[in-house]
């Protein structure tokens, strides 16, 4: 539950209706206005039986004007904060190039997480840390206008940060006592400002890189990974990690022995499951495994199914990264990694379509499939897989390999849907139309380009190489731990 501590009761602000005719009609509408631009408190549902509060603002309260302010704000505490941080990707590349040529040594990895990170701020060490950035930026060499306009900002945003923080619950107005709360417009860029403070106060000899270490130090919001080639040093990371008052050493792991930690070999970030031996990324477990409609984040307000498993099933809904989709680990690897996140996003389509639609719906719905996950998706990990493979590296395929996948993915995940077995035969005849590699070979384009012409045309000996069509024989199943929808009712 949220304590006494954390939240207080607005009085002047959770008036009934017989109070507030004391009022004149001025103070009355002035309260109003003060309570229609307050988000609402909401509790989030965690594991364990916790719960996360996020406010939420009211949709189209914001004027254009007000919408412009908090941009131009935002944009000057990005400016304040001045660092730009590199994409874990590009740094785990490098890290792992080094650790190649290395020889692969010995690598330690701690992964560590602040809880309540938005709730552990102290506004006013914030504020200091705000106005002493600010000083070093009135002296800098910036030009005399944008130091005048960010002077405007600063004295705005102090104040913001001085005025109680707000939140709604029911018909009551209460104030936010304790650090920030998340889902507020500035959480995000205040608390990056904060934190980053601490990181160089904290972590200065971990932030350092030198041509004879192999280390690799990130944090997003209240997550850190840390990877050394020294135990040593990866026990001075978390002696200075416990500088933090606010450490979530339940889920803080290593791959070393130390004590009050948990020990694995398989750390897992951000959705994905860093492999300490060899180094393999894949998604984490959790990402794809048990039922999938309670990962889909369906709403109330459903309005059009096309938009909604456009953002479910197409690029925004399911991650392309480097990190997956890399020649590092081999071709063999590359392939298991396509195939995975076809599933996934086959079994959304399939669990959307059970849930939202009936099945004399279904058939106007596998066009878009067709569109969002056959031809975009698969598209985009052929872009990620081309611009980040070896220089030295062929990548000998055909754009039917990725479509067959797509189509076999989906015919797996409707077999298992039984609201969805309906499907089944217009899914294997466009199975049939792209099988290449172990189908009846017919002419064809092998790469498109991005008209949807043909670039480059098919030849049997790349449609059907032996060594492809070993790895693609694997693929009858999906992969261990997916769960396809049931309706119940059904």
């Amino acid at each position: 539950m949220i304590h006494k501590n954390i939240i207080s009761k607005c009085e002047s602000y959770s008036l009934g209706k017989k109070s507030k005719r004391k009022f004149g009609r001025e103070q009355r509408a002035s309260i109003k206005l003060v309570r229609n631009a307050v988000p609402r408190l909401h509790l989030v549902l965690k594991p364990r039986n916790e719960v996360r509060p996020i406010v939420r603002y009211k949709s189209g309260s914001m004027k254009t004007f007000e919408k412009y302010k908090i941009k131009e704000r935002l944009a000057f505490l990005k400016t304040l904060h001045g660092e730009r941080k590199d994409k874990l990707e590009s740094l785990f590349s490098v890290l792992h190039s080094n650790w190649l040529r290395r020889e692969q040594p010995k690598l330690y990895f701690v992964k560590a997480d602040l809880s309540n990170a938005f709730g552990s701020v102290k506004r006013n060490l914030l504020l200091s840390i705000i106005t002493k950035k600010m000083a070093g930026f009135q002296n800098s060499d910036q030009p005399l206008q944008l130091k005048n306009k960010f002077a405007v900002h600063y004295k705005e945003l102090r104040k913001e940060l001085q005025k109680p923080l707000l939140v709604r619950v029911g018909s009551a107005i209460y104030e936010w006592k304790l650090g920030l709360v998340q889902g507020y417009v500035y959480s995000p860029a205040l608390s990056e400002v904060y934190y980053s403070h601490f990181d160089k106060l904290y972590f200065s000899h971990h932030l350092r890189t030198s041509a004879d270490e192999l280390k690799l130090f990130v944090r997003v919001v209240d997550d850190y990974l840390y990877i050394t080639d020294s135990v040593l040093d990866a026990y001075s990371f978390l002696k200075a990690l416990s500088r933090y008052e606010n450490v979530n050493y339940s889920k803080t792991a290593a791959n070393f022995q130390y004590e009050g930690i948990q020990f694995t070999e398989d750390v897992n970030f951000l959705g994905y499951t860093y492999n300490t031996k060899t180094l393999l990324v894949n998604r984490a477990s959790n990402i794809y495994t048990g039922p999938i409609c309670y990962k889909i984040q369906f709403t109330s307000s459903i309005k059009d199914i096309n938009t909604f498993l456009k953002r479910r099933i197409g690029r925004t809904g399911v991650v392309i990264n480097p990190l997956l989709f890399n020649f590092r680990s081999g071709e063999e690897i590359v392939w298991r990694q396509i195939f995975m996140t076809l599933c996934i996003s086959a079994n959304k389509f399939c669990t959307i379509l059970s849930i939202l639609c009936n099945e004399s719906e279904m058939l106007n719905y596998l066009s878009l499939y067709k569109q969002q996950v056959a031809v975009k998706l698969c598209n985009a990990m052929i872009d990620v897989l081309l611009r980040d493979k070896l220089k030295d590296s062929l990548f000998k395929y055909c754009i039917n390999h990725f479509r067959y996948l797509s189509w076999k993915a989906l015919w797996l995940c409707a077999r298992k849907t039984p609201k969805c077995n309906n499907l089944v035969p217009y899914i294997e005849s466009e199975v049939s139309k792209s099988n290449c590699i172990f189908g009846k070979w017919r002419e064809h384009a092998s790469q498109i380009n991005s008209s949807g012409e043909c670039q480059t045309k098919a030849t049997r000996i790349i449609c059907a190489r032996p060594d492809l069509r070993s790895v693609m024989k694997t693929f009858e199943e999906l992969p261990a731990g997916f769960e396809c929808y049931k309706n119940i009712f059904l």
